[in-house]
């Protein structure tokens, strides 16, 4: 029966005719929505309920109590509105025209965000039950045609991204930029907020930029590619997509994604920059959440609708100028905010914002967009089913050896640089030779025969109309053992060239982490700002050594689950140290650590045991 209502709601009741309001309209919605409910539920994605009540005259402020069970016969479990909904006679009726300011005004309408424990994959029954005005607590009678609605909850796969902090140095004195803590953090929110995805497997870690700064996109996306291929050999999941990050600290960088597949493909790379700047619009302290948002969306094969000023390759958009809705607002948005960033809910109107793939102000994803993106998401989780094994990609098999080549090649100038030759320590797979290509690596053995492979261009997009039209190779491929150098060629010309260096010798010795020390308060780092230090003894190359001299480089790589897999902190690194971020092992308990020295197409390796990380730092 239950307890008996408080006095005050007991006089409340009995003071009078109750105010009277009509339930207009009911809409499920967690990013983007239309009241047609076009747009699939996510299963285990924040959800909000929006009720949409109507008054004949006057106004009124009330809140109110939604009911939700998962099956029929089941008790109901009670939720409370998030707030007060400002009611006037002025906003009434059911038609979309009628319903437009108050789906655009949060305000406007009585919301409830459902339980996390109520939006698993399946239908959910929810209903109205009682309206009540706010501070008094008179019941309002509500006239309720809608009844008891469903909503359907869709599994989804999550997204699994892995961000590469690319840290850099300029300036005179100079000093170090990378994305901070914030960047970092504003990002993997709006992800989850705005992508129809119920979760981010996330992480992150911050590398030293190989290229000199400024650099392009493009040099960022070459590295971003030969850490991925690294990671790949080192037992990573397949699944992943890698987002290279820059701070506009000293620098702005456009963004760019290498490439638009046109099949699903995590192995697609993308780099952006990051910063405060508001753009005119954007106030949440950083624009790399955003401006990821729309380099990751290339990724997931979303193309440019072309109304604001980016290439218009997307003839399919359905929306008045890069809009989220047509003229009559039949979709709008909602951001649900984030409590620990300080950011409340807010509804985002479908024809004063704009879709996250052009360059308008105002962004996030069209329906357009998110239907395509979590297509493209289920697609490629249906590439590798299942778990994926520790230290072992699906299918992989092992060459002698493999290496992965990445290059950057400017088309319009008919030039290239091959940026890193990687051979891989674990398993992989030789890229599939595409059907049509004007590229392709010959590698040069060492009595001068060759063998050549056609390799993939993956253009690079997000580039002004004056700007060289540029590409990325991103291979791996099985080369002779006795290689001496390789060619890139276009249209089988030889545009660059990468001479394959010395032996790489013994395993390099003595590797150690230590924390920096400091003198007089400032810290004597390696030139990156990093508090911690790694470094190693090559018994070939000393640390004096000049850069080049024998084109040998050394890949640095991590482990936090006792060698099972491992992640990679440097490639084409030069010198016999990098410094290093603690909060990339903030997680874990011990880590250890490899050091390849390598020519291009084989390597000498030296591992640390495990190190226990200490509050106060690195234990030896």
């Amino acid at each position: 029966m239950g307890a008996p209502a408080p006095p005050s709601i007991r006089a409340a009741e009995a003071a009078g005719p109750k105010p009277k309001a009509d339930l207009d309209s009911f809409e499920v919605t967690q990013a983007i929505q239309d009241l047609g409910q076009s747009v699939p539920l996510v299963a285990q994605k924040r959800t909000l309920v929006r009720v949409y009540l109507g008054l004949s005259s006057g106004s009124l402020n009330v809140q109110g109590e939604l009911r939700v069970r998962r099956k029929p016969g089941t008790p109901w479990i009670k939720v409370p509105s998030m707030g007060v909904a400002q009611l006037d006679a002025s906003r009434k009726g059911n038609t979309l025209a009628q319903l437009r300011s108050r789906r655009d005004t949060l305000g406007y309408s009585l919301n409830f965000l459902v339980p996390a424990k109520l939006t698993t994959a399946g239908n959910a029954f929810l209903r109205l039950q009682k309206v009540r005005e706010a501070g008094t607590g008179h019941p309002v009678q509500v006239n309720d045609p809608i009844g008891t609605r469903t909503a359907t909850f869709v599994s989804s796969p999550p997204l699994r991204l892995r961000v590469i902090n690319l840290r850099y140095t300029m300036g005179s004195p100079p000093i170090t930029h990378a994305p901070t803590a914030g960047d970092l953090a504003n990002l993997l929110s709006w992800l989850r907020r705005a992508y129809p995805i119920p979760n981010v497997v996330f992480a992150s870690v911050t590398v030293n930029a190989t290229a000199a700064a400024p650099f392009t996109s493009g040099q960022a996306n070459a590295q971003i590619a030969a850490i991925r291929a690294l990671d790949m050999a080192g037992g990573g999941d397949p699944r992943t997509h890698y987002y290279g990050f820059v701070s506009d600290g000293g620098f702005f960088m456009r963004g760019s994604a290498a490439g638009i597949p046109g099949t699903p493909d995590p192995a697609t790379v993308a780099s952006g920059p990051t910063g405060s700047n508001t753009w005119g619009w954007d106030n949440d302290g950083s624009y790399g959440d955003w401006y990821g948002g729309h380099e990751l969306g290339h990724t997931f094969g979303r193309f440019h609708p072309g109304f604001c000023g980016e290439s218009a390759d997307d003839p399919s958009y359905p929306f008045t100028a890069g809009q989220l809705a047509n003229a009559d607002d039949a979709f709008v948005g909602i951001d649900l905010g984030d409590a620990t960033l300080g950011f409340a809910p807010v509804a985002l109107p479908g024809t004063a914002w704009h879709d996250v793939m052009t360059y308008c102000t105002t962004q996030w994803l069209s329906s357009h967009t998110y239907q395509g993106v979590r297509t493209r998401l289920a697609a490629e989780a249906a590439l590798f089913p299942g778990a994926v094994p520790a230290g072992a990609a699906s299918g992989a098999v092992l060459g002698d050896p493999l290496v992965h080549v990445s290059g950057v090649v400017n088309l319009t100038k008919g030039s290239a640089t091959i940026e890193y030759v990687t051979p891989l320590p674990g398993p992989a797979t030789p890229s599939p030779e595409p059907d049509e290509t004007r590229a392709a690596i010959r590698a040069i053995r060492s009595s001068g025969a060759g063998q050549t492979y056609p390799v993939e261009l993956k253009p690079d997009l997000c580039r002004l109309p004056d700007e060289d039209e540029t590409a990325l190779v991103d291979a791996i491929i099985d080369v002779p053992e006795d290689a001496a150098s390789f060619e890139l060629l276009l249209d089988g010309n030889p545009i660059a060239r990468f001479t394959v260096g010395a032996d790489p010798g013994p395993p390099p010795e003595n590797v150690k982490l230590e924390q920096v020390a400091e003198r007089g308060g400032i810290a004597e780092d390696v030139g990156d700002g990093a508090p911690w230090r790694l470094s190693w003894e090559d018994p070939i190359r000393t640390r004096a050594a000049t850069e080049g001299d024998d084109n040998r480089t050394y890949v640095v790589q991590a482990s936090t689950d006792e060698g099972e897999t491992w992640i990679t902190l440097a490639v084409g690194a030069r010198r016999s140290e990098i410094g290093l971020d603690p909060s990339d092992f903030a997680d874990a308990e011990k880590v250890r650590f490899r050091v390849l020295t390598t020519n291009g197409v084989s390597y000498s390796e030296a591992t640390t045991r495990d190190l226990a990380l200490e509050e106060e730092g690195v234990g030896n």
